[in-house]
């Protein structure tokens, strides 16, 4: 169902729109939240759609957002303010700007940057066509890719490959089930481990693609100390 749109033509919802709830410590709307072009939520707390939010455009919200099912926008996706949590995917045409925590239960993508002023977590892939950022760690539930950068100010993990064009950095430690692999370079405070994987046997001859999960690939290790897994630095 397409809501009605705003003067500006984009969808804006505060606290008068139509089927609009406060309960408790949160706003909550049942259906799906769809626009032709943006998405602008303006409120003093939190909202929860049960279905899904889409624009063909843009989508900003002052507070936290939750989704029970997907959250999709053509441009950016913006949260001055909290969270972003999705039951299902997180889409954005360009940058997912978020100043608190992001999480979805299955996919975060972005053509562009995916940065959270806190935790990045997702039970699917975290994938970015340009830099991944997090205050605080970055984990997904099967591969982390990004065409430049990824850093975190804790940990990285993921459920298979780690995976960059540029650099990796952690304030804290890496860990991939399978592989690490970047362009620059790789730095982190603590222990690195790449190939812990219990779900399917990694062969120790080298002439076998599937003995790369195991490596760490890197144009040099500046910091930290690889505690599993075999370093192949290309300086070398």
């Amino acid at each position: 169902m397409v809501q009605k749109e705003g003067h500006n033509l984009n969808l804006v919802v505060d606290e008068s729109y139509p089927g609009l709830v406060k309960k408790g410590i949160e706003y909550r709307f049942d259906g799906d939240l769809k626009s032709n072009h943006g998405i602008e939520i303006q409120l003093d707390k939190k909202l929860y759609v049960t279905g899904r939010i889409e624009a063909t455009k843009g989508i900003s919200s002052n507070k936290s957002l939750k989704a029970g099912e997907s959250i999709k926008a053509g441009h950016n996706i913006n949260i001055e303010d909290g969270d972003i949590e999705s039951g299902e995917s997180i889409i954005a045409g360009v940058d997912i700007i978020v100043a608190g925590n992001i999480k979805a239960s299955y996919c975060i993508e972005a053509t562009a940057t995916i940065k959270s002023g806190k935790m990045i977590k997702s039970g699917w892939d975290i994938k970015s066509g340009i830099d991944i950022e997090a205050g605080l760690g970055i984990e997904s539930g099967e591969g982390i890719q990004a065409k430049r950068n990824i850093k975190a100010a804790t940990d990285i993990r993921a459920e298979k490959r780690i995976e960059a064009g540029g650099d990796i950095e952690a304030g804290w430690g890496i860990r991939s089930v399978l592989y690490i692999s970047c362009e620059g370079t790789l730095s982190a405070q603590y222990g690195i481990f790449a190939g812990a994987c219990t779900w399917k046997v990694i062969p120790s001859d080298d002439s076998l693609l599937e003995a790369n999960d195991r490596k760490i690939f890197c144009r040099k290790l500046l910091s930290g100390e690889v505690l599993y897994g075999i370093l192949v630095e290309k300086e070398n």
